[in-house]
């Protein structure tokens, strides 16, 4: 929908092809989401050996060695990062479901496996481009979940620790990644803008909000990288239009 991956040279895409990367994205995102819940209600045991088995699954699923390990990297770092985003949004100290999740992932590996997964995650941060396509799904998924969450707020008010959440994560990206987390933040403001588009109905704090957010960016950052993200979000919007218009006859 938008163009923040280019053409860009993945070094770790011959391990983790696209595909496979967004569906660790998913799989991080489905498996915090039930650990998240779990944290807030407790109304029943958390399926930790379930959950868990099916994530060993999946990364058991290739019988490459080193995409195994890379799998394993992967899942974790999107299931930390969806933590760390929540516990800064929401104030939380610690989600005991999504740190037993964690480590009975971890405590799966021989000292073999290990070694290459530690070698697989630090090549996570070796390069930016470096499984590009799960970092531009891991943080359109996790951005937009908090706005959401801002979204159903029950006022202005009571959503601004989100909101502030929200706009120091995506201009620590920026920071994290000078030469492509600029079209990743570009790519979340763009599927912002396009949520709204979809709903022109939504509550007053999704309205609110976004409008907050998009000033503290511009704010924040200098006006040549302000414009040039939000250039780059609204060519996104406008190429998202143009597939929605009917094809004249």
């Amino acid at each position: 929908m938008t163009d923040a991956r280019l053409d860009l040279d993945d070094p770790l895409a011959a391990l983790a092809p696209p595909g496979v990367q967004a569906e660790a994205a998913d799989l991080a995102r489905d498996a915090f989401t039930g650990a998240f819940r779990h944290a807030a209600a407790e109304s029943s045991p958390f399926p930790l050996d379930a959950l868990r088995a099916r994530c060993l699954d999946w990364i058991r699923a290739t019988p490459d060695d080193e995409a195994r390990a890379l799998r394993m990297a992967l899942l974790l770092t999107g299931l930390d990062q969806w933590g760390l985003a929540f516990s800064q949004a929401f104030g939380i100290q610690a989600i005991p479901p999504l740190t037993a999740l964690i480590g009975a992932l971890r405590t799966s590996l021989d000292p073999a496996d290990d070694a290459r997964f530690q070698r697989q995650f630090e090549g996570l941060d070796a390069a930016e481009a470096a499984a590009i396509d799960f970092k531009i799904a891991l943080r359109r998924q996790i951005h937009l979940a908090l706005w959401h969450a801002m979204g159903a707020g029950e006022s202005l008010e009571a959503v601004e620790p989100v909101i502030q959440a929200l706009g120091g994560q995506l201009l620590a990206l920026d920071a994290g990644m000078p030469e492509l987390g600029w079209r990743l933040v570009a790519d979340t403001l763009a599927h912002i803008q396009i949520r709204l588009l979809e709903d022109p109905g939504a509550t007053g704090p999704a309205q609110s909000g976004t409008q907050c957010l998009f000033a503290s960016l511009r704010h924040a950052w200098p006006k040549e990288r302000h414009d040039r993200v939000m250039a780059q979000a609204t060519r996104a919007v406008l190429a998202w239009q143009q597939t929605r218009r009917p094809m004249a006859g």
